[in-house]
């Protein structure tokens, strides 16, 4: 007999054997949300002679990390690409606070990331990594959590070798120009990146 069951069977007794205890058991699922990935965003600036022929900057870097943007610093096109990621990152910022940030610069375009980890830090906007390589150097700005400042190991043409206080320091064996191509820097940006 079908009495309001919906697969037609009866229902086990809801008394157990010999104790006059009525147990139900009841099968549910607790579903819960789970917490959605953090969302994130990479701009990656070459230098001035990176975006060249005679550099590759990071043209094959962006290949590996998807949607990242790559800006190429022509001269005197620094504050415009300042400007730009600045007022990218305030908005995206605004529209999720959880947003995490990555930047990568070499040469010239090192230069402007800083300044742009700088900028937002005025508006307490966090910056997850802060890839530096060969900068004119300097110091982090408070709001950065993770820095690699990557350097030539050795004195050559155009490298500059200048510190950034705060940023951990990596050497690496090979000029100025080929360090935007190199597979250390390429390593460590894509497995920092966000």
């Amino acid at each position: 007999m079908n009495s309001g069951n919906p697969a037609g069977r009866s229902l086990p007794s809801l008394k157990s054997a010999g104790r006059g205890t009525a147990t139900l058991i009841l099968g549910c699922a607790l579903v819960l949300p789970l917490p959605a990935a953090a969302s994130a965003k990479t701009y990656l600036v070459n230098g001035i002679l990176s975006a060249t022929a005679i550099g590759y900057g990071f043209k094959n870097l962006k290949k590996k990390i998807p949607g990242a943007t790559l800006f190429n610093n022509m001269f005197g096109g620094e504050g415009t690409i300042r400007r730009t990621i600045v007022k990218d990152i305030r908005k995206r910022h605004a529209a999720n606070p959880d947003e995490q940030f990555t930047l990568a610069g070499i040469s010239s375009g090192a230069n402007v990331v800083l300044e742009v980890a700088r900028d937002v830090a005025a508006d307490g906007i966090q910056i997850f990594y802060l890839g530096i390589v060969e900068s004119s150097g300097g110091s982090l700005p408070p709001n950065v959590e993770n820095a690699d400042n990557f350097i030539c190991a050795h004195r050559g043409p155009l490298c500059t070798m200048a510190p950034v206080r705060g940023a951990n320091t990596i050497r690496i064996n090979t000029s100025h120009i080929d360090m935007g191509d190199s597979p250390i820097v390429h390593n460590r940006v894509v497995s920092m990146a966000r």
